[in-house]
């Protein structure tokens, strides 16, 4: 992916970022088919639907009651609920991608408190992993890689200050728009800030193919320089 792709991604992913908060204005058809996909439609808050009593005692919160009527609807029933032990396993994977040590097992099956699994989801928010597991996707979509790929692969040693970025964005929550103005001119928005530099290492993250490109020697570079 070169750079100007990477531009017009950029772009278009602010554009939806804020289509999605209603701050764009209406399109000129938006009632087109071409304008009717749920990800392009602002966020709406629904009502929820009827349930009976044995699905309302079931539900623990909204989304809930939309599984269970949407279950209801295919005449299928929720599955069991999890036990402490398949929980905590759960939301590890999910949120670092790593297991708990036993004695995080341990403590979890002992802890009495009702908040006992919300304060294992702040937990697990709060350490250094949840940005790293994350973050991962995220640099999946801008190719980022530590060498260049193809068939020389050489090594890209300043490839990591903008893998750092990205995780340092997801651990402290950076508002999406902040986070996709930086990587798209980071250097000229935001020139005296780490972020704003090391964000625009997205330009440059990816594969570069040396077989397609003429190397040019350092004394000829500087020749030509010259």
């Amino acid at each position: 992916m070169n750079w100007q792709r990477k531009i017009i991604l950029a772009a278009v992913l602010l554009s939806l970022g804020q289509g999605l908060q209603g701050g764009e204005s209406e399109p000129a058809n938006p009632d087109s088919d071409a304008f009717d996909f749920w990800s392009l439609k602002p966020v709406v808050r629904h009502a929820l639907p009827a349930l009976g009593q044995a699905d309302r005692d079931w539900a623990r919160n909204p989304i809930d009651h939309f599984i269970a009527a949407k279950l209801a609807e295919k005449n299928l029933t929720h599955s069991v609920e999890a036990n402490r032990r398949t929980l905590i396993r759960r939301v590890y994977y999910d949120l670092i991608g790593l297991p708990p040590a036993p004695s995080e097992i341990d403590a979890f099956l002992s802890d009495s408190d009702p908040l006992a699994y919300e304060k294992l989801v702040e937990k697990l928010l709060a350490t250094p992993g949840y940005g790293e597991r994350w973050a991962r996707h995220w640099l999946d979509v801008v190719h980022y890689g530590d060498t260049h790929g193809s068939d020389k692969d050489k090594l890209r040693p300043n490839a990591w200050p903008y893998r750092d970025y990205v995780i340092r964005a997801f651990n402290s929550d950076k508002p999406y728009e902040l986070f996709v103005r930086e990587q798209v001119a980071g250097d000229a928005l935001y020139p005296d800030t780490r972020d704003g530099i090391e964000a625009t290492g997205f330009i440059s993250a990816g594969p570069w193919d040396f077989i397609g490109h003429a190397e040019v020697p350092e004394t000829k570079l500087d020749g030509r320089i010259a």
